[in-house]
C-alpha cells in the first residue's frame, strides 16, 4: 500500500502539467496476478491540451527508478524506450527534462527534414 501511495505523492509533486495521480487497488481479471488484490496508480488527465504522454512516461520511470530502485527492473523499461541512451540516463539519475533535451538535436534534424516533404504547415 505504502509504495502506490508513495509514488503517487512523489509524482504530484513533480507538477506535471494536466495530469494528477490517484492511488489505486484493483483485482485483475486476467494475467498472472489474475483475481489478486494490486495496487498501482490512476492517472487522470486534467488539461488534455497541456498534458504531455511522453514526458508523464519518463517522469514515472524516474519515480520508479528513484523510489523502488532493488523492486523496479529497469532494463525492461527498454523495449517500451526503444533508446538506449536514454536508459543509461534514466539508470544514472537523469531527470525526466534532462532525457529530454537530450534528444533536442535529433528532434531539431528531424523538424528539418520533415519539413521540406510537408504540403501544408
Amino acid at each position: 500500500m505504502a509504495g502506490r501511495t508513495e509514488a503517487a505523492s512523489y509524482l504530484n509533486a513533480r507538477r506535471i502539467a494536466g495530469v494528477r495521480f490517484i492511488p489505486v487497488r484493483f483485482s485483475p481479471r486476467s494475467s498472472v496476478f489474475k483475481n489478486e488484490e494490486c495496487g498501482g496508480i490512476n492517472l487522470v488527465i486534467t488539461n488534455r491540451a497541456q498534458f504531455r504522454s511522453v514526458l508523464t512516461g519518463l517522469e514515472i520511470a524516474v519515480a520508479l527508478h528513484s523510489l523502488f530502485p532493488a523492486d523496479w527492473k529497469v532494463d525492461s523499461y527498454s523495449r517500451l524506450l526503444v533508446n538506449s541512451d536514454a536508459l543509461e540516463r534514466l539508470k544514472r539519475g537523469d531527470s525526466a527534462a534532462e532525457i529530454m533535451r537530450s534528444w533536442e538535436p535529433a528532434m531539431e534534424n528531424f523538424r528539418r527534414v520533415r519539413a521540406r516533404t510537408l504540403l501544408y504547415e
